[in-house]
């Protein structure tokens, strides 16, 4: 028995809180096993990924790519416009 569940029953013998709140405190305390499920089903779900990251990250260096020369069109109409607004930079 962890130390959170003993402390809750402890307070219960004691009489400092009711058997319906050590209930709903017991129901919100993480269990050490459901942790174990939790990270186990996080690294499964992880390593279903990994085969497709090399696609994703095919797929965004394609999207990225066909972006930049957008951007630095952008960016040189910026520039463009502070230059005017401020007489140019000498």
């Amino acid at each position: 028995m962890n130390y959170d569940r003993r402390a809750i029953l402890s307070l219960v013998a004691m009489g400092r809180i009711t058997a319906r709140e050590a209930e709903r405190l017991l129901a919100v305390c993480p269990e050490a096993d459901e942790a174990i499920v939790r990270l186990a089903l996080c690294l499964a779900f992880a390593f279903l990924a990994l085969p497709h990251l090399h696609e994703f990250f095919a797929a965004a260096t394609h999207t990225l790519g066909s972006l930049l020369p957008g951007v630095g069109t952008v960016a040189h109409h910026a520039l463009a416009c502070i230059t005017a607004w401020f007489g140019g930079l000498s």
